[in-house]
């Protein structure tokens, strides 16, 4: 099963990403704008796997989290990030440490839900939270970043 995606408008913001870049320096851009704005544009998705996640125990709920980062050496080492990629983000359950800090035990079951084991079958609740707001979330994002980097220029221009 394909996703498609449209995504208008984008060619102005990545103008704007690019002098952002040139005059404050490419992390602090990426720090600053792109990696909080591709988090606020995957809250719905967040939302909509919490909402679909089983309801046991309500830990699965709680683990998951959005994790958005500047990619790293080990990341692009990936078949899945590039080397021109300067964000990477996901809807994802949180790791050992950020789960014995929330009072929720680490277990693996997150997994065997998604993807189903050889004795249950699978309850996608992270794929099916992509695939129905994967369009929304891009559209989002634009808008998001518009806002961010006015308030990143206006901030930064004044200092």
């Amino acid at each position: 099963m394909g996703i498609s995606i449209k995504l208008e408008g984008i060619g102005e913001v990545d103008k704007a990403l690019k002098a952002l870049e040139m005059e404050f320096g490419d992390k602090m851009a990426q720090s600053k704008v792109l990696v909080p704005a591709v988090r606020e544009a995957l809250k719905p998705v967040l939302a909509q796997a919490k909402a679909n996640a089983p309801k046991d125990s309500g830990d699965l709920e709680k683990s998951l989290i959005i994790e958005a980062r500047r990619p790293t050496r080990r990341d692009r080492r990936s078949k899945y990030v590039t080397q021109s990629d300067t964000v990477i983000a996901a809807v994802t359950t949180a790791s050992g440490k950020k789960l014995a800090k929330m009072g929720i035990k680490s277990d693996a079951r997150a997994i065997a839900q998604e993807f189903g084991t050889a004795h249950n079958p699978a309850q996608p609740y992270l794929r099916t939270a992509l695939e129905s707001n994967a369009q929304t979330t891009v559209n989002n994002l634009a808008g998001i970043l518009a806002r961010r980097i006015e308030k990143f220029n206006t901030k930064y221009r004044k200092g």
